[in-house]
This record gives structure tokens, C-alpha cells and sequence, in this order.
């Protein structure tokens, strides 16, 4: 009996920062985001629709990551922080 493998999709929790929030759907800068698959962060980030250029620092997980490192993937459960040149109150 052949067996199709199943992608089982999953969300990551997206916080954009500052202006970056107009990014989100409805404009909103906190959102589960639904992936189909590990990836790396930059591809993620694309998917969301965020422009790199536009990402002064990037974290994962709450830690602060290079965004062009190929080796560090989105995966289940993970969170993804976006914070703009310039954000404060």
C-alpha cells in the first residue's frame, strides 16, 4: 500500500515592531502566521511579506539573530520578532 507523505502545516507567532506592523494582515503587528514546513528564516519572512531591507534587527525566539544565516530555520511553535531602523514611544 503506498502511503502519500502528509504535511502537517503550523503557525509561528509574527510580531512586527513600529511601522513594520502595517505589514500584518489588517495592518496588525501581532499575528499567528501558518507555515507548511520548516524553513529558513528569510524565506519566512517573505512569505509574510516583510521586505529584508526593511528589518533593522530580527529574532527568533526571542533572541537576536543574523536574518541572512541560512542555517537557522522557522519551525513549529516558534516565534519571530521584526523591528524597524527606528521604533520607540
Amino acid at each position: 500500500m503506498d502511503r502519500e507523505r502528509v504535511e502537517q502545516a503550523f503557525d509561528v507567532k509574527v510580531h512586527l515592531w513600529g511601522e513594520l506592523g502595517h505589514y500584518g494582515p489588517e495592518k496588525r503587528g501581532r499575528f499567528d502566521f501558518r507555515i507548511d514546513h520548516d524553513m529558513p528564516v528569510s524565506d519566512a519572512l517573505r512569505l509574510i511579506g516583510v521586505p529584508e531591507a526593511d528589518v533593522a534587527v530580527f529574532a527568533l525566539n526571542r533572541e537576536v539573530v543574523r536574518l541572512g544565516d541560512p542555517t537557522l530555520t522557522v519551525a513549529d511553535g516558534d516565534r519571530i520578532d521584526c523591528f524597524p531602523p527606528t521604533s520607540g514611544g
